[in-house]
């Protein structure tokens, strides 16, 4: 098909959008998927950089073909994983369909009933929506699904990498086979992402629970550039010396700047040293915060300013403005400390440079210098950042997601959800329903009685005197809790409010007269209300801290491994280093072959432990931990500065140690239950109601690798440790 011919299969309304914006062409995933959208044979995948037009490539022959095939129902459930990702995309898509009789209407927590009440009396056009309010509607009005969805034609699934291996993702999966039950028809499902390592996977995602095959439209956009450069900065006593706050002013003076943080507290730290610097310098403060604690209105005030204002202008955020909320050109983005993720650190460099095709990325790395003559000391950060700045710009890798095979957490919430969709269920029906869910192929009959069984004893079921299980007055408090939707644990947090403003929420309580830090700014208690779960404050001046529950987790998998050794143990020169971040790399090299993290297996001095290295994943490491330490090998995990590198195994010997590990193979590499579930624990809100053998089981198969564990140690059984 060729661009023309593809223009000219669109509505009229959308080619006037694409004349109105002055587009110089459709590019090949747009013109791919005007030609394949409307056959509705294949579930389809666009993945393509960001700001490359999946969304577009998506909605507009979707649009097009309910336009012209008007149906009785939404034509196109639209799926976010934010509200904030839904309210951006809602002004866009709204002005697409001015004039069409096509409407777009937000269904979720923050939108008005008005628009809601509308659709429902005229259902039509695009519903926009998040997992959570689908279960909400699932669970307190099914009868809402037959009339908003009886013709879907399409669900469009953004963000899809976002959701992939993670609770929510399949959340969202049992919510679309549940709302397929109900409408009895199976509607193309179109995934949009710009992070994706392996198609394959996300296709199998994408279309779990649906009957069509699938297909991938991919676009590679071959002339984005680029930039990278890597700053570290030695520090002493402070955590934040003024020097670092003073490279990352003078990296963003006179541009457009995201600053990404990998927490709220190192967020708000920054923004406020950065922007007392700009101050004190005579700068205009140009300064912005945007994350998950700020309030939605300030959060919307700060989109709209980063929109407006043409330069200069830096916002503070962390996984809030990582996803495709539009606020705008950005000359750079600035990411402060090592990424966690390359599929992050790619969604974060695409945010820059989308109107030129420039991107441009500068990590500010703090390094904390080595003390104590120990590798607990060694700070990596540099050099995992090197390595996967090498693995994404020059091999285009990205980290596969793993996908759960025992959602047990979620076995609980949706037998809790069906049950409020269905009210009582024969025990065979509950089964059928639950374990026919794509989500739960793995689950089988005997686990779920040992989970209804557990839900009987917990008093979050009961059983009637026909045998039909229903759900008890203790559950129904816990299903009529508006944080029930979501399956992820929310935090208990407090409001902090200036006079009537809502400046945003903390995690903990603060007496009067405390200070701390908040939306980039330095507030004062003025007093502390626990029942109403408020905070009143005034503008403060004196010296502050914050701190919020949680941190991001550093997982690192084989493939990066093997690259950090690689940039640690060679003699490779990196020409994006400034000068500081190239003589620390050489230090940080010389310590690492002085702690002899270049062997496999050493002794460790002054000692009778041996110290382990092995070029693995995180996930594999921590599984040969719990295997040894359940078959009486003692060990330690080694942390270097967060980062989970190795173990020490105390008091034994190199012979001793293959010995041992002959017999934990002779033994079946079994982990001690007890032991495991004494030190780990799922995410998820339900995890501590689940029977002990099944938390077990669940923590082995979605957060351990028994079977990579169990082949690096009949492999170095063969090689006999390198005796």
């Amino acid at each position: 098909m060729t661009e023309w011919e593809a223009y000219d299969r669109l509505a009229d309304f959308i080619q006037d959008y694409i004349y109105d914006k002055k587009w110089d062409h459709l590019n090949p995933m747009q013109i791919q998927a005007i030609e394949k959208v409307p056959e509705k044979k294949e579930n389809l995948l666009f993945t393509a950089g960001t700001a490359m037009g999946k969304t577009e490539a998506a909605l507009m022959p979707a649009l097009t073909e309910i336009y012209t095939h008007p149906v009785d129902s939404a034509g196109i459930l639209y799926i976010s994983p934010l509200k904030a990702l839904i309210n951006d995309q809602f002004y866009r898509i709204e002005e697409m369909l001015a004039g069409t009789g096509l409407s777009i209407t937000r269904w979720h927590g923050d939108a008005q009933a008005a628009g809601k009440e509308k659709l429902l009396a005229c259902p039509k056009g695009i519903l926009q929506t998040t997992p959570e309010s689908l279960e909400a509607m699932l669970c307190r009005h099914p009868e809402n699904v037959r009339i908003l969805f009886s013709e879907v034609q399409y669900v469009v699934i953004d963000e899809i990498h976002y959701f992939m291996g993670s609770q929510r993702g399949l959340q969202l999966l049992a919510v679309l086979e549940r709302i397929q039950r109900i409408i009895r028809r199976e509607p193309v499902r179109l995934g949009l992402s710009a992070t994706i390592q392996n198609p394959e996977d996300a296709l199998s995602w994408l279309g779990a629970g649906s009957g069509r095959p699938g297909a991938v439209i991919d676009y590679q956009e071959e002339h984005r550039q680029y930039q990278v450069s890597v700053t570290a900065t030695r520090i002493g006593g402070a955590d934040y010396p003024a020097v670092y706050g003073k490279k990352i002013l003078a990296q963003s003076l006179g541009k457009r700047v995201l600053l990404f943080t990998n927490s709220r507290r190192e967020c708000e730290i920054l923004v406020d040293q950065v922007r007392r610097l700009a101050l004190k310098a005579g700068y205009p403060d140009c300064y912005h915060i945007h994350h998950g604690s700020i309030s939605k209105a300030l959060r919307e005030e700060t989109e709209y300013q980063m929109k407006r204002e043409p330069g200069p202008v830096l916002t503070g955020t962390t996984l809030t403005l990582e996803l495709g909320i539009d606020i705008g050109d950005l000359d750079e983005v600035i990411q402060a400390a090592q990424p966690l993720k390359i599929s992050s650190m790619v969604q974060r460099v695409g945010r820059s440079g989308r109107k030129t095709l420039r991107s441009s990325i500068a990590f500010h790395l703090r390094y904390f210098e080595e003390t104590g003559g120990v590798p607990e000391n060694l700070d990596l950060s540099l050099v995992r950042t090197i390595a996967m700045v090498e693995l994404y710009f020059r091999e285009k890798y990205l980290e596969e997601a793993k996908l759960p095979r025992y959602p047990m957490n979620l076995l609980i919430h949706e037998t809790l959800s069906l049950l409020c969709e269905r009210g009582c269920l024969y025990p065979p029906k509950l089964a059928e329903a639950l374990l026919e869910l794509s989500i739960f192929r793995s689950v089988s009959q005997k686990d779920l009685k040992a989970v209804l069984r557990q839900m009987v004893r917990k008093d979050l079921l009961k059983v009637y005197e026909d045998g039909a299980i229903g759900i008890s007055d203790a559950g129904e408090r816990i299903c009529t809790g508006m944080d029930f939707y979501a399956v992820f644990e929310s935090e208990e947090t407090f409001s902090v409010r200036f006079g009537e403003q809502e400046i945003g929420t903390v995690d903990r309580g603060y007496r009067k007269d405390d200070h701390f830090f908040l939306g980039g700014r330095t507030w004062k208690v003025l007093g502390f209300d626990p029942k109403r779960k408020r905070i009143d404050v005034e503008p403060g001046t004196a010296m502050a801290d914050i701190h919020f529950n949680g941190k991001g987790t550093l997982c690192t998998d084989r493939r990066t491994m093997e690259k950090i050794h690689e940039v640690l143990f060679s003699s490779e020169r990196y020409a994006y280093l400034d000068g500081e971040a190239s003589e620390i790399l050489e230090e940080i090299r010389r310590l690492a072959r002085a702690f002899r993290l270049d062997r496999l297996l050493a002794p460790e001095p002054g000692t009778d432990h041996l110290l382990l290295f092995p070029v693995l994943g995180t996930d594999t490491i921590r599984t040969l931990y719990y295997l040894w330490n359940s078959n009486g090998i003692a060990c330690d995990r080694v942390f270097l500065r967060g980062f989970l590198y190795g173990l020490r195994l105390r008091s034994i010997s190199e012979r001793g140690l293959h010995q041992m590990t002959m017999r934990v193979l002779d033994r079946g590499c079994r982990i001690n239950q007890a032991y495991l579930l004494r030190k780990e624990r799922m995410e998820g809100k339900y995890f501590d109601l689940l029977p002990e053998e099944l938390k077990y089981k669940e923590i082995l198969e979605d957060m351990l690798d028994l079977e990579g564990a169990k082949a690096f140690l009949r492999d170095q059984v063969i090689s006999g440790w390198g005796l």
